[in-house]
């Protein structure tokens, strides 16, 4: 009863059927407590970060004539692991000291062997693998991860705390590691706002995630600027060079870490405050870029295992083929782990497509509109360039589209070979090989490549 009820507030809300989410969750009310139950620790803390304030609220509006009852979340299966990656001190916090987070690094997955990448992504991982395994501050000081939505920014900004975290020991197991959204670290009001070198007399390292949300806010970006100001520098080798002013303050212990994270392209940074931005500018900045088919074909593999799903390949391609983002097929699978298990039976291709379609995936672009791209790019017919003729632009521009094909795509060499005019299966072994080696040593091939890679796909 309560449940139809609920369901019926929910679709009120334009919530399509109260989804699937809603389907999966056992109410059962005792007397002045309502039992919540989840079908599966990965369910549960999903529904905390994601649909824990839609249900709330609806209990809520259910409830207004009457108390509201005692609501407990329970699951079937073990307790999830809740991580906070942060140093643990030995006394409670006192006026003055930094809040240690974050609120929302609870993923007991977020670290370095879990992130899944291929040589697309090499130098970013190497040098956060780098920073955590050198002593604070020591390298890379400060650091700034970029990319778009869903390429693995927080994953790695958490993975670093946690490393930071681990390796507490001694004097600095009283400090604190803060890892957060730079917003919420900004827009609390706290002492050491007026005096900074107050945060770093109680923190080893900061780490802030979403960066680009300061944009607009001079109040906020100021005092981020005041604070890095502040930041104890590598001591120097020269006991006879002064120390900066602003850097006396009893910080003789060694430096501290600074680690951002900008949801956008490095170019976006312009956003910020000229200050801030040459301040960030002044350590390593880098990009990730977004996971290419090989990379998010193996991510959906390591989640069904670790979640007992049982996806063929062909599912599971056709799923990396919609989604771009880490974030979004997370969302996928759990749609389909949800349907799976509301439905109990094996999902038929058209419960798949239907899924995907109502989960914010993109279509996938085919071999036709690969080709179209290519072709508009080199000033071509997509006709000639199926063709026979072996003039060498025709012949780069085949070469460039059955590549693209074959990483976006995940189409086998005799599936490429039909779809570009019957093409033998060892033409399109030669080519895609071809097409690698020139994005070693060809610059203009490497340029040409990646504009299609972000305009066309």
């Amino acid at each position: 009863m309560l449940k139809n009820e609920l369901r019926h507030i929910l679709n009120q809300d334009g919530t399509q059927e109260a989804e699937a989410w809603f389907e999966c969750l056992t109410l059962r009310q005792e007397d002045d407590t309502l039992r919540v139950v989840f079908p599966h620790t990965y369910f549960a803390a999903w529904f905390s970060r994601h649909k824990r304030n839609v249900f709330e609220e609806a209990l809520s509006r259910h409830f207004t004539d009457k108390s509201l009852p005692r609501v407990v979340y329970e699951h079937c299966g073990p307790s999830p692991q809740v991580s906070a990656p942060q140093a643990s001190s030995g006394r409670e916090g006192s006026e003055g000291e930094p809040q240690a987070g974050p609120d929302d690094a609870r993923n007991a997955e977020d670290n370095f062997a879990s992130f899944i990448s291929n040589a697309k992504n090499a130098f970013p991982l190497a040098a956060a693998k780098e920073i955590a395994e050198s002593d604070v501050g020591e390298a890379y000081n400060p650091f700034l991860l970029c990319g778009r939505s869903g390429t693995g920014k927080t994953h790695l900004l958490r993975a670093l705390a946690k490393s930071f975290a681990r390796r507490g020991s001694g004097k600095t197991a009283s400090r604190r590691i803060i890892c957060q959204n730079a917003a919420r670290f900004c827009a609390e009001d706290t002492p050491w706002a007026r005096r900074p070198e107050l945060f770093w007399q109680q923190c080893d390292a900061l780490l802030l995630d979403d960066l680009q949300d300061l944009a607009g806010q001079a109040a906020w970006q100021q005092k981020l600027i005041a604070c890095m100001d502040a930041c104890p520098p590598v001591p120097r080798q020269n006991a006879d060079v002064p120390t900066p002013v602003g850097m006396e303050y009893g910080l003789s212990d060694g430096p501290r870490q600074m680690i951002f994270a900008h949801a956008g392209p490095a170019q976006a940074l312009k956003d910020l405050d000229e200050r801030l931005r040459s301040r960030l500018e002044s350590g390593l900045v880098v990009e990730l870029l977004e996971p290419d088919l090989d990379v998010r074909l193996r991510y959906l593999q390591a989640l069904c295992k670790e979640r007992r799903l049982n996806l063929g390949r062909d599912q599971l391609l056709y799923l990396a083929q919609r989604c771009a983002q880490f974030r979004l097929l997370q969302g996928l699978l759990l749609k389909v782990a949800a349907f799976a298990a509301v439905h109990g039976r094996n999902l038929t291709p058209a419960d798949l497509e239907n899924i995907v379609r109502t989960g914010g995936a993109d279509r996938p672009p085919g071999c036709r509109e690969i080709l179209g791209e290519v072709a508009r790019g080199l000033n071509l017919r997509p006709e000639d360039i199926l063709g026979g003729k072996r003039r060498p632009d025709l012949v780069l521009a085949r070469q460039v589209a059955m590549y693209l094909c074959r990483q976006k795509l995940g189409l086998s060499y005799p599936e490429l070979g039909r779809a570009f005019g019957g093409k033998d299966h060892s033409t399109v072994i030669h080519a895609i090989k071809k097409i690698k080696k020139l994005l070693v040593s060809d610059k203009d091939v490497q340029r040409l490549v990646t504009q299609l890679e972000t305009t066309a796909l």
